[in-house]
């Protein structure tokens, strides 16, 4: 039986923002992935020695700033009018700066981790912490406005990962302060590095995968709404387990226990979401998976093994174990969700445009599957699959990191020229309107 409070299916356009607003996050984060992959097959397993390597942290920031919060923050900007009915204020201007923001200060980032440039850091801060922290005001000033019935989950989901994001964002800066100014900061880098990459994949991408989920698995995958346990308060839970995480960190003795004991019950929380949504897609109503499909059911698989990576007791240490955490996470998780989400959020988007200019042009739009040939999905998603694997071996067997890197690399081109076939619909579309 449907929840009570399950998010809504039917949306509200009446604030719908342009479509060049999402758009710009959309097309730009595969270009960025593919930059990180290229980067990867360029230097090779120098990049992989360890998890603290200048190169795996420039390649890392490549792909969390610049393609999975790239494509969240434009996602935010499109949902929040459409789903929720909250209208984010001077949103394309808004939109416009953070995107430059985001684009520079990730490319600044990255370089001052390849080259070791404390300039570098000191332009990534200010870009960075300027561009975030303007949308992250944007949204909570947005947040305060009424939302639409039945959108409560999404609502909160998103609420939370704001927070996380401003968390992150104090964690980096404090990171970047110490690369910026050597010397002048004595603090426990390592502590704060695994509380900033925890608040930044758990908390900002994870929550916000979850309350993304909340409205797109049901509505585009055609799948019965999740059930009323992980649409009530559950993203609340998970956001007050990464808190206690965070607060027992540093304990130890029986402390230490309970520490360990957070993690658990914060991995528990995360492998409930992605077993239910597994079992949503295992029962949708079209047998018959898309690539939409496949990409979600890769990105919760991964998240399950990511998991599993995470907690499982080492029994010498390794550098390989992170490293295969990292990949799960980042590349087999959130970059599937990600990809997933854009072969459905960016056809409905360009499909909904070109109807509305219908009246004008007089012309007849594609139907929406017409848009992105699911053919041409398809091979993206193998290539995708193909790239995750072969990284995945790469942590343990070196060799294979320039091949899966150079796989990772096409599929994400693959991923930026699908993308750009859709949007194509909506530029031939225009000079019919005059």
């Amino acid at each position: 039986m449907k929840p009570l409070d399950a998010p809504q299916r039917a949306l509200s356009f009446g604030s719908n923002p342009p479509l060049s607003l999402p758009l710009r996050y959309f097309l730009t984060a595969p270009l960025f992935a593919a930059l990180a992959a290229a980067f990867l097959a360029w230097q090779g397993d120098a990049a992989l020695l360890s998890r603290w390597s200048p190169l795996t942290l420039a390649i890392t920031h490549l792909m969390v700033l610049g393609c999975l919060s790239m494509t969240m923050i434009g996602a935010m900007l499109q949902m929040l009018p459409v789903v929720a009915g909250i209208e984010v204020p001077r949103a394309y201007p808004v939109g416009a700066v953070v995107h430059i923001c985001l684009c520079a200060g990730t490319l600044a980032l990255a370089g001052g981790f390849w080259l070791g440039s404390p300039v570098l850091f000191r332009i990534a801060m200010a870009l960075l912490l300027a561009g975030l922290m303007l949308f992250a005001g944007a949204c909570t000033v947005a947040m305060w406005q009424y939302h639409l019935p039945g959108s409560g989950a999404v609502v909160a989901g998103i609420r939370l990962a704001l927070a996380a994001l401003v968390l992150t964002m104090i964690l980096g800066g404090m990171l970047a302060s110490a690369f910026a100014w050597p010397g002048m900061l004595q603090m426990p880098l390592q502590r704060i590095t695994n509380l900033h990459a925890m608040w930044g994949m758990l908390g900002w991408v994870g929550l916000l995968v979850v309350g993304i989920a909340f409205q797109v698995v049901p509505m585009f995958m055609l799948t019965e709404p999740y059930p009323k346990f992980l649409t009530g308060a559950y993203s609340t839970w998970m956001f007050m387990l990464l808190g206690a995480a965070s607060l027992s960190s540093g304990w130890s003795g029986p402390g230490e226990l309970l520490h360990t004991a957070f993690l658990i019950l914060l991995a528990s929380g995360y492998a409930l979401f992605g077993a239910a949504t597994l079992y949503l897609l295992a029962r949708r109503k079209r047998p018959r998976a898309d690539p939409t499909t496949l990409f979600w059911r890769t990105a919760m698989a991964c998240l399950l093994a990511a998991l599993g990576v995470w907690l499982w007791p080492a029994t010498a240490p390794s550098s390989a174990t992170p490293l295969a955490a990292g990949v799960l996470l980042i590349g087999g998780f959130a970059l599937s969700a990600v990809s997933g989400m854009l072969y459905k959020i960016v056809p409905f988007l360009t499909w909904y445009h070109l109807q509305d200019m219908r009246g004008a042009s007089n012309r007849r739009p594609p139907n929406i599957n017409q848009i992105i040939p699911e053919r041409h999905a398809q091979w993206q998603y193998g290539a995708h699959v193909a790239g995750l694997l072969l990284l995945l071996g790469a942590c343990y067997q070196p060799a294979l990191v320039r091949p899966g890197a150079v796989l990772m690399c096409v599929a994400c081109l693959g991923l930026w020229l699908n993308l750009g076939r859709a949007v194509s619909h909506h530029i031939l579309f225009v000079p019919a309107q005059s």
